[in-house]
């Protein structure tokens, strides 16, 4: 059986990786030569999946720092190998080197991997962003990465046929992947957080197609990932996600379920059936019927009356039905009778406590009252039966009253980001994710542009963005300006971010690489002070160096508690220090 196989697997990679590990590590310490870069990456790659032991001999010795430092590279065999590596790191390495991951920067470093022209890098860079933001002790250093806001997009962008052949061709994933690895991608799929059950889907997706040819899906049902889906599909509204997991279930041969509505308060009594027999209990249906059980009732229904009233005497059946109760509590859209958004605030403590909603609007409580909830009254009155969950709301609600502080307040919310970064999508996307991270990693807040906007708030979101930024990066890569020549109309984007920053009397710092500057008559008159901005030429050798120049010219970052990489005798430098002529 499949359990067997791995175990055999594992105690020849366990002999490889003891005999072998000290060989590697001191391997690895050449990371300037690309060639054993290639290699040695390859090698990391399979042990970060071997055991939490061996990953955390890596991470200890050298093995995580190389990964990352190679990540700042161009080789595409070598980014692939990086991105796969730390997914694989990720998945495999147990919520204890999670947390060593991310004290290196692994979330920050997976930016530029995430950013990447190579889709199997982007894939692996968001997997395994997506699987660190599931440990709820390292979520919130994993959200201020920004690398997390990569993900849907990216998936959404994917077609899974598709995929599937360029992974198949690469001989990375030739036969698919083993039940073991798909087991975890059904814990993703569990996951509240929508990113990991956006990249979960596809991926079962992927791996339904491989399945399908080699006549295996029947492990699809030995991991439970078909009830899984079918979750997916009645609950999610991600059309994305959903999308993924009908087209999973008919490649698997399974029926697709009916799309519940999400507005459950609202519910008839036919939705009702309609979700008992989705969850197959069909068999009470009728009695279910007969007593016109709507969404109301349902929300509100208890151990007590699944025995008493409805006939459900099996205590494991009632256990099974709550255990439904409680996830479709969760995924509710609860609009209709909570116009405070209770929900979501009791989401944001826990995505679980999402599940208590409609008992605490029920009986009148909105955000305003949160703050002198009591105990019993959550006890008693919304039956928050769990004393560690009511601690958790009573804690979250106490700090509503708590004054908004003048850092934490007006800093990350009036004042803007450190540093606007303004790139050419087709040439600089690399140069600016790169940027991006090594000015995060020396305490600047940077807003980059990375298509997760909705369309109507696009512009808004770049101008303001624009305007309150100290900082202007202008990434001039290959024919960065080229669209702009003639643009009279102002259509180009870089040339509409370029004019506000010059109108807003923003810090102005232009990074070339590999760039040549166009004669001023052939640009726009309203741009072409651009021209007059010295620019610091980008070496991608020497990137710590280079980035110590664009680290002059930069204002520092308003926060006190920032870490800049920069000489002590260094002071904030003035717009007019670099806006003479070149």
């Amino acid at each position: 059986r499949w359990w067997w196989r791995v175990g055999c697997r594992g105690l020849v990679v366990d002999r490889v990786a003891r005999t072998g590990l000290g060989l590697i590590l001191e391997l690895v310490r050449e990371r300037e030569d690309v060639p054993m870069a290639r290699v040695m990456s390859g090698i990391l790659q399979h042990m970060f999946k071997h055991s939490e032991e061996t990953s955390y001999l890596l991470i200890a010795n050298g093995g995580l720092d190389a990964i990352l430092y190679w990540c700042r590279g161009t080789d595409s065999a070598l980014l692939r190998h990086c991105a796969m590596a730390l997914a694989n790191c990720a998945m495999h390495a147990g919520h204890k080197n999670q947390r060593l991951m991310i004290e290196k920067n692994a979330a920050n470093w997976l930016f530029p991997l995430a950013f990447s022209s190579d889709q199997l890098v982007r894939f692996h860079a968001c997997l395994a962003i997506t699987v660190l933001a599931t440990n709820r002790e390292i979520e919130k250093e994993v959200e201020g990465s920004g690398t997390l806001d990569l993900v849907e997009p990216f998936i959404a962008s994917l077609h899974p046929e598709e995929f599937a052949r360029s992974w198949l061709d690469s001989g990375e994933n030739s036969q698919g992947r083993t039940p073991e690895d798909l087991q975890r991608l059904v814990l993703l799929l569990d996951s509240p957080r929508l990113e990991a059950q956006c990249i979960a889907a596809f991926y079962l997706c992927v791996e339904a197609g491989i399945k399908c040819e080699q006549h295996k899906t029947q492990i699809f049902y030995e991991i439970g990932a078909v009830q899984s889906l079918k979750r997916i599909v009645s609950y999610s509204r991600n059309v994305t996600t959903s999308a993924l997991a009908k087209k999973s279930l008919k490649m698997m041969g399974e029926a697709i379920p009916r799309r519940l509505s999400p507005a459950v308060p609202n519910w008839k009594p036919c939705e009702v059936q309609t979700w008992l027999q989705q969850i197959g209990l069909s068999s009470y249906c009728q009695r279910f019927l007969e007593l016109e059980v709507d969404g109301d009732l349902l929300l509100v229904i208890s151990d007590s009356d699944l025995m008493e009233d409805l006939g459900i005497t099996s205590s494991i059946t009632r256990k099974r039905f709550l255990r439904e109760l409680t996830e479709l509590k969760t995924y509710a859209n609860y609009s209709t009778c909570d116009p405070s958004n209770v929900a979501d605030w009791l989401g944001s403590i826990d995505p679980r406590f999402r599940q208590y909603t409609y008992h605490l609007v029920q009986v009148g409580m909105d955000r305003a009252s949160l703050p002198t909830v009591t105990d019993t009254q959550l006890l008693t009155d919304c039956r928050v039966h769990l004393a560690f969950h009511r601690a958790r709301i009573l804690l979250a609600a106490r700090e509503l009253l708590l004054p908004c502080l003048p850092d934490s307040c007006n800093n990350s919310c009036s004042e803007g980001p450190d540093v606007f970064i303004s790139y050419r999508r087709t040439t600089g996307s690399q140069l600016a994710s790169l940027l991006k991270v090594h000015l995060q990693l020396r305490g600047f807040s940077v807003f980059i542009d990375v298509e997760k906007l909705e369309a109507g708030k696009f512009e808004d979101k770049l101008i303001q963005s624009v305007k309150k930024a100290k900082n202007f990066v202008l990434v001039l890569s290959e024919k960065a300006l080229d669209k702009c020549m003639g643009d009279t109309e102002m259509k180009d984007w870089v040339h509409k971010e370029i004019v506000m920053a010059m109108n807003s009397g923003k810090n102005i710092v232009p990074v070339t690489d590999h760039f040549t500057w166009p004669d001023s008559r052939s640009l726009p008159e309203d741009m072409r002070g651009i021209l007059k901005f010295n620019g610091i030429m980008w070496c991608h050798e020497y990137q710590d160096a280079t980035i110590e120049k664009i680290l002059r010219f930069l204002y520092h970052p308003s926060h006190r508690n920032s870490i800049v990489t920069m000489d002590s005798s260094e002071k904030a430098i003035s717009p007019q220090r670099h806006a003479s002529t070149p």
